[in-house]
């Protein structure tokens, strides 16, 4: 009997016990669902946080970018303000920071060539957020527009009195005043306008100034030249890349003469290639008949550091091997393609290329060009003279004969960058 009693209140206490178990394991269940609810809001604030952070460090980089590009856009001089390297460094913009760089990939030097590309990087940080930008520009290159010109001048052109200049193709321009006591058979340019004379064509008045080549380039020719030494006038001579009377031949039909302060005279001469000459304050003379051809495209054919007057009789002489006891065509010289031993050739009397001097031009008798005339100084027509451009030269510019007219953005260049 006792032994049931025990037996039956052992049965009713078993029940309390498994509540109490199920009690305690339900509030350590709930407890564990708050704190990973807890925890996973910390999770989802930290990661909001630095949603937000990389949102504005990304931003501040792509801003830096974008000021690097107004710095370009609105300073001309960039190039010389700004060296290659860091150009801010850890400016604050909002909650943020950046820094910004400008690198010349090409040589590290910014100014040392329009030619080269920049790269501009942006840097954004914010807390330990940080990303990088970049995009690079490249130089917009466009050929001179004097090269559009039969003659342009950055000075006086004058057409003396009862004379004549002859331009087929494009107008005979000038950055200054143009004085016409003659005639000019096709248009003209000018900014302003003594006496009219005659002109077949359209003048216009005031024209936009136009750009004249760096005043490195006739250097930059030199440098690269091979040296012809001066021995006094040049009379029934070639002179050809593989044709050089006076010393070494240069493949690229490249040669630089220097007077020494002499005056120096070319005439009965045939030149294909590109001749640089250095006067000084004297002046070069081509004379009688001269056949100048530019060997390559890309160079023109007639430098001048000096005064220059051509006075050629194009219009009723020709380079005759005959008359001059010359062989134009040796071995070494073709003309278009052949080369002989006889002196029974004739060529024409005439410069075909870019002329470009850098003092003072004089057109007489009746000099002949095919190309372009561009002229520091001033240049005056003396006589009945012809000029016939060569849109070759605008289409495809000479080296140093183009300019840089803005930076452009290299197409899909912009992108992020990760270290």
């Amino acid at each position: 009997m006792r032994t049931m009693i025990l037996r039956d209140r052992f049965s009713q206490v078993r029940p309390g016990g498994s509540i109490y178990i199920h009690v305690l394991a339900s509030s350590l269940l709930v407890t564990i669902i708050g704190l990973g609810a807890l925890a996973a809001v910390r999770v989802e604030m930290r990661s909001a946080r630095l949603t937000r952070d990389y949102g504005e460090a990304r931003a501040c980089a792509v801003s830096a970018v974008e000021l690097g590009l107004l710095h370009v856009r609105q300073d001309p001089g960039w190039r010389t303000t700004w060296s290659s390297g860091t150009w801010l460094d850890d400016k604050a913009l909002g909650a943020g920071h950046f820094t910004l760089l400008g690198i010349d990939p090409q040589d590290n030097l910014l100014g040392d060539s329009e030619s080269d590309p920049l790269v501009l990087t942006g840097i954004g940080t914010r807390g330990i957020a940080r990303h990088k930008a970049q995009v690079m520009l490249v130089p917009v290159i466009e050929p001179l527009e004097a090269l559009n010109t039969c003659l342009h001048a950055s000075g006086l052109v004058q057409v003396k009195a009862g004379k004549q200049i002859i331009v087929v193709g494009a107008p005979v321009s000038t950055n200054a005043l143009l004085d016409n006591d003659g005639t000019i058979d096709g248009n003209a340019e000018a900014q302003s306008v003594g006496h009219t004379g005659t002109i077949t064509g359209t003048l216009t008045v005031p024209a936009p100034s136009k750009r004249m080549p760096d005043t490195t380039v006739i250097s930059e020719y030199i440098s690269r030249a091979t040296v012809v030494p001066y021995t006094g006038t040049i009379d029934k001579a070639v002179l050809t890349p593989a044709c050089n009377p006076w010393g070494p031949t240069d493949p690229n039909g490249l040669y630089v003469l220097d007077t020494g302060g002499n005056d120096l005279i070319i005439k009965n001469s045939r030149i294909h290639g590109t001749l640089i000459v250095v006067l000084g304050s004297k002046t070069l003379t081509l004379d009688s008949a001269v056949f100048c051809q530019s060997y390559r495209s890309d160079a023109p054919v007639l430098l001048v550091q000096g005064d220059t007057i051509i006075k050629c009789s194009s219009a009723d002489t020709v380079l005759s091997e005959s008359v001059n006891g010359t062989n134009y065509n040796p071995a070494g010289a073709p003309y278009e393609g052949f080369s002989d031993g006889d002196v029974l050739d004739e060529y024409p009397n005439e410069i075909r290329g870019l002329v470009h001097v850098s003092g003072t031009l004089r057109l007489q008798q009746t000099a002949r060009i095919v190309g372009a005339v561009i002229c520091n100084g001033e240049a005056y027509a003396e006589e009945t003279n012809t000029i016939i451009h060569d849109a070759g030269l605008y289409a495809c510019p000479p080296d140093g004969y183009t300019y840089v007219s803005r930076m452009k953005i290299s197409p899909h260049s912009w992108k992020q960058v990760v270290d």
